[in-house]
């Protein structure tokens, strides 16, 4: 499986792209995402992608002239080791270099912190967390500026206020 596949996360080979997961790992994840599917703003909705260890979503909850605001949930199992999952807020900027967009808030959720708390269910565990943050965002996800004004970042030049 190298190539990027898209879908609701019924369609993901969970127990293929975490073989080291066992059923518990994996019914926590399912259970959260599908926390994370009934959270989404009705007008976007999520869809998960995977390939070869990795399972992300990214939440599209504004996009309006040139401006956008997502939130994504990402876990990368594609090397030995499953360090961490993380989330991230990610608005559209204006900055002179234009990279476009900025991730912020992002939050990473350490498999090593929860081995002494949920031996076994480790990844299952760290997903959830994320899942809950995401889920937090969703629901409360402000708009692009309320983001971009905790950084001091510019607005995209197409979404700044004309004089």
């Amino acid at each position: 499986m190298t190539t990027a596949r898209h879908g609701p996360l019924e369609d993901a080979p969970l127990e293929q792209l975490f073989p080291d997961a066992g059923e518990g790992d994996l019914e926590l994840i399912r259970l959260a995402a599908a926390q994370v599917d009934a959270a989404r703003a009705p007008k976007y909705p999520v869809l998960w992608e995977w390939e070869s260890g990795v399972l992300y979503t990214d939440v599209t909850v504004y996009d309006e002239a040139d401006d956008r605001l997502e939130f994504l949930l990402q876990v990368d199992c594609s090397e030995d080791a499953c360090p961490h999952i993380f989330v991230s807020v990610c608005v559209a900027c204006g900055c002179e270099k234009n990279h476009e967009t900025h991730f912020l808030d992002e939050i990473p959720v350490f498999l090593t912190e929860l081995t002494s708390l949920c031996k076994g269910t480790e990844l299952g565990m760290a997903f959830s967390l994320a899942a809950g943050q995401l889920v937090s965002w969703i629901e409360d996800p402000r708009d692009p500026s309320y983001w971009r004004s905790l950084r001091g970042l510019p607005a995209p030049r197409s979404a700044s206020p004309s004089p």
